[in-house]
Parts: C-alpha cells; structure tokens; sequence
C-alpha cells in the first residue's frame, strides 16, 4: 500500500534543485547582462515545487512524540516556510518586472536578492532536513 507520508521525501528534491540551478542561471544572466529567461523560468517552476514540497511536508508527514524530534521539524518546517516565502516574493518581482516595463531593471535585481535568499534558505533547509532523517529518525 502507498503511504502517503513518502510524498514529501518524493518532492522536497525538486525545489532545492530547480532553486539553485535557477539562480545560477539568473547570476550567470544578471552578470553577463543577458536578457535570456531560464533563471526566471526555472524560479517559477521552483515556486510551485516549493508550495507542493512544504505542503507535503505539512500535511502528510507525522508528528513526533520525542521533543528532540519535535524540535528538529519545527526548525526544519520554519525555514521551510522561510524557503516558500522567498520564492514566491522573488517570482512576484520577476512578475512584476513584465508588468511595469518602467521598473523592469529595479524589479529583475530586488528579485534577484529574494531569489538569492531563497537559494541560501533552500540550502538551509535541505540541511536541516538530512539533520532531521540521517541523524535523528536513523538512529531511532
């Protein structure tokens, strides 16, 4: 039978990947002041990964009974909510960058600075995350 508490492992990959990839490529594009979209396009689709990876998490993971892992999740579910707010306010930027073709350059490098946060704070709770599994739950 399918449990459903293997969704969140089974998504949380795709936004730590997508994320940092994106942000290389914006990097790479912001430097080279190219207006090639694949940063821009991968943060969308690292957006939606987020949302769908920390809504797994929140609903379809269990709760612990041991505080020590109780803590462990709430420190990891923090930054990941951190994580989802970071993408969504960069990808609102990018938006907005095509909307108000006046603001186009000030949007693209406020964006880049949430994005390059939310990277960071992927990072971080990716981290946290294997803290939580290799060296908690495992040894249990």
């Amino acid at each position: 039978m399918f449990n459903v508490a293997h969704i969140h492992p089974m998504l949380v990959h795709f936004p730590i990947a997508l994320g940092l990839l994106g942000w290389l490529l914006a990097a790479v594009a912001l430097v080279r002041r190219s207006s090639f979209p694949c940063g821009e396009i991968i943060l969308y689709f690292a957006v939606l990964s987020a949302i769908a990876a920390a809504s797994a998490g929140a609903f379809f993971t269990p709760d612990f009974t041991v505080p020590k892992l109780m803590e462990a999740k709430n420190i990891h579910s923090t930054f990941a909510g951190i994580t989802v707010t970071m993408f969504c306010v960069a990808g609102v930027f990018y938006i907005g960058r095509h909307l108000f073709k006046k603001y186009s350059v000030l949007f693209r490098n406020i964006g880049f600075v949430f994005y390059s946060l939310a990277a960071v704070f992927v990072a971080v709770t990716g981290y946290f995350g294997g803290v939580l599994v290799y060296n908690d739950l495992l040894k249990m």
